[in-house]
């Protein structure tokens, strides 16, 4: 097995200075600054670990089922372990097998951080609970979960899954006119900018994803994700553009439910107001180059948001047989909510935030103009 780190990847071994170092605990610390008591060494060595010779033939075999096509995993002739990200949940790395001449990649997230390892039994159980029950792929799947040993430390544990391949992180980038402008990291091509078409598709895919796996009967739907850490990613075919969601790190219900409550007509409707008014809030925050002060997105993203909610709607419909007069009830429902009710729910929203979190004094300081365009949206498509 080869262990390579960076972009461009360079080749890492025991007896490469960085291998002692310390790992850095999120893309903002160089390794100097890092609290880790693991170390470079200690992260592959627990990669290579878990990557046993039967986990590596029941990997193989997932992906000739995902690829519709046979693996011989008799011709395997290694295994490239390459660290892409420093992440505040997980540390993941790029698995690249060659099978006779065939690449074939997948990830696997590492837990290194307390915050990972209480975050990483839950995702990949709404990982697979989704896959299960949601036709869609706009979410990687689970191939395995286990443990990774290293003499001295505590085991890490890890999960395998499917990696987009030529997906990229996007975040708005800095600009000296304030000029909003988003940049695509592919390290293969270099960096890139979504053109105006794209940042519409971007937004309008991206709730629509969010949409689609709202659950209508137990209000259940992805939340904890942010663009700042990378959770959609994208790319690019002759200038179109598609989105995944590579992260979920929880799956639970926006209200409360007795076990024996079934969720009625109205209920469905404030659960669905609630969840298009959090998520277009949040899909408005990112960072500057993913790492620098929070920004929030312009007007001209809240379109495409009520556009891409409108796509969720009808996927949902389709899945649970509503009747072809839901998405316009639901649509028709928005309509008739003055930009006071609106606030009323965003202010409920930001208020259940923590007081000290960054995220909600921004969506705070925008609520006012952000319902004022949001109810202007939804206006102009039931004209």
């Amino acid at each position: 097995m080869e262990c390579f780190v960076g972009q461009p990847p360079t080749a890492v071994t025991a007896e490469t200075p960085q291998w002692a170092l310390p790992l850095p605990t999120d893309r903002h610390m160089p390794a100097f600054d890092s609290p880790s008591d693991i170390t470079y060494g200690d992260y592959f060595t627990a990669v290579c670990d878990y990557l046993s010779p039967q986990r590596v033939h029941h990997l193989l075999g997932a992906v000739a089922r995902v690829l519709e096509r046979r693996l011989a995993s008799e011709r395997l002739a290694g295994i490239r372990i390459h660290l892409i990200k420093h992440g505040a949940f997980y540390h993941p790395a790029l698995l690249t097998f060659d099978v006779g001449g065939d690449l074939v990649s997948l990830v696997v997230n590492v837990a290194v951080s307390n915050t990972g390892r209480c975050r990483l039994p839950s995702e990949t159980a709404c990982l697979q609970a989704l896959e299960r029950d949601f036709a869609e792929d706009w979410i990687p799947r689970v191939f395995d979960s286990g443990i990774g040993c290293v003499p001295g430390q505590p085991p890490l544990p890890m999960f395998a899954a499917e990696w987009f391949a030529d997906f990229h992180e996007l975040h708005r980038i800095s600009s000296p006119d304030d000029h909003q402008a988003w940049a695509v990291w592919d390290a293969v091509r270099g960096p890139w900018h979504l053109d105006e078409t794209q940042v519409a598709a971007f937004f309008r895919q991206s709730m629509a994803i969010l949409t689609c796996y709202f659950d209508p009967h137990t209000l259940c739907a992805i939340i904890d994700w942010h663009h700042a850490a990378g959770d959609f990613v994208v790319q690019e075919n002759a200038g179109a553009l598609a989105v995944r969601l590579i992260t979920v790190r929880r799956y639970a219900p926006l209200f409360q439910l007795h076990a024996d409550d079934s969720v009625g007509l109205e209920t469905l409707l404030d659960a669905l107001a609630v969840f298009f008014m959090r998520s277009s809030l949040w899909m408005r925050l990112d960072r500057v180059d993913g790492v620098g002060a929070l920004v929030w997105a312009g007007d001209h993203t809240v379109a495409p948001m009520w556009q891409g909610f409108i796509q969720g709607l009808e996927s949902i419909a389709r899945r649970n047989d509503f009747p072809v007069s839901f998405v316009e009830g639901v649509r028709h429902y928005f309509a008739r909510h003055q930009c006071n009710d609106w606030q009323e729910i965003g202010e409920a929203i930001v208020g259940r935030c923590a007081a000290d979190l960054p995220e909600a004094a921004l969506m705070s300081a925008h609520l006012g103009a952000h319902v004022a365009v949001l109810r202007q949206s939804i206006h102009s498509s039931v004209l």
